[in-house]
């Protein structure tokens, strides 16, 4: 480094690169295509998974969308319940035990 006594520091010539900048240039990678598979049947024939949109199907569809997700209900009956201690008996303890076991898969499955 040049120190000069007036304080300008001399213009540092500039030397172009060897090596051009070509990443503007580059175009973006393409990734090479991929394979599709011929598509598989998710369910088997006859099986409980696959239906057919019938008109008893779709009848009984929109009388279901008729009701509404949360049901009032059905709601102030199970807080008047709660509030009642109905479910805190052996016999409702027995009672969601049993539901649950019988919830439960088989080991034998």
């Amino acid at each position: 480094m040049r120190i000069e006594p007036t304080g300008a520091q001399p213009a540092i010539p500039q030397v172009p690169t060897t090596r051009p900048n070509t990443r503007a240039a580059d175009p973006a990678p393409v990734a090479a295509p991929v394979p599709v598979a011929a598509p598989v049947p998710v369910a088997a024939p006859g099986s409980a998974e696959e239906f057919a949109l019938t008109g008893q199907l779709a009848a009984l569809l929109s009388t279901v969308r008729e009701f509404p997700a949360v049901r009032p209900d059905v709601v102030a009956v199970a807080v008047a319940r709660l509030a009642a201690g109905d479910f805190n008996t052996p016999q409702a303890a027995a009672t969601a035990a049993v539901a649950v076991v019988a919830a439960q898969p088989s080991i034998a499955d």
